[in-house]
């Protein structure tokens, strides 16, 4: 009896653990962030990936709404329609906020403010002073399509057809080699571009520093916006903002407007 009471107490085993309950917590969404490869420092293709100024915040972003962040490449001119039509969520592509934009979609708190600027070559310091100069003289400027800096070249400048290029980099290449005088663009753009090249290159401030960065989002997207507002105030007051833009944009204190 002692032997088959043993046989089965040892048959019987340990009792089975029960299976760990299944989170029903659904996964966090996916964030698409909508930003050009052509447009450093903002973003730029390095060894087959996206990086740059902008990719680097949306990470940190992703980080602090806890979401996983897919940067999705698109050329600059289909960037708007991308949003619009619900390709992706946000762009964060050095978007500056003008009221033509502001009719169509709704901007978070600006990250940045900074202005427009001229680059030249420097021995063209004496024959370019101002935007003034360049606008009463028959020299070739170089602007960006659909760019702000192109926006006001045609308004303070009527008298010059600038040359339209497709990226800030060909048209600052254009300056480098001698085959254009200048190029009107955004500082933070100019101020990384001027830095790649071998030729001594000159920035020009031109008196205008009302553009302010931001991120753009459909305008019924209100959740979205407060979710951004809230991590830019966040990397904001932990430094990283800063370390981020100091990483990407060579004087940076000279780039931003105060």
């Amino acid at each position: 009896m002692i032997g088959l009471l043993l046989v089965a107490v040892a048959c019987s085993g340990p009792a089975p653990t029960p299976p760990a309950p299944t989170s029903t917590r659904p996964l966090p969404k996916e964030l698409l962030v909508g930003t050009s490869g052509d447009s450093p420092p903002y973003s730029t293709r390095r060894a087959g990936t996206i990086a740059g100024l902008e990719p680097d915040l949306a990470l940190e972003i992703g980080k602090v709404l806890d979401r996983p962040v897919r940067i999705v490449n698109v050329p600059w001119d289909g960037l708007f329609d991308a949003l619009g039509d619900g390709k992706v969520d946000v762009v964060m592509a050095g978007v500056t906020v003008t009221p033509e934009r502001e009719r169509r979609f709704a901007f978070t708190e600006p990250y940045l403010q900074t202005g427009i600027v001229m680059l030249i070559r420097g021995a063209d310091r004496k024959r370019f002073g101002s935007l003034r100069a360049i606008c009463k003289r028959p020299h070739t400027v170089g602007v960006v399509a659909k760019s702000t800096g192109e926006a006001y070249v045609h308004d303070r400048c009527s008298k010059i057809d600038p040359v339209v290029y497709v990226t800030a980099d060909d048209a600052v290449l254009a300056v480098a080699s001698g085959r254009n005088d200048t190029v009107v663009h955004d500082a933070p753009v100019l101020a990384y571009l001027r830095a790649q090249q071998a030729v001594e290159l000159d920035l020009v401030p031109l008196g205008i520093n009302d553009e302010k960065l931001a991120w753009m989002v459909r305008q019924n997207d209100t959740a979205l916006l407060q979710a951004l507002n809230g991590a830019l105030a966040t990397l904001r007051q932990n430094g990283t903002l800063d370390r981020v833009l100091e990483r990407w944009i060579p004087n940076l204190e000279q780039v931003r407007a105060h």
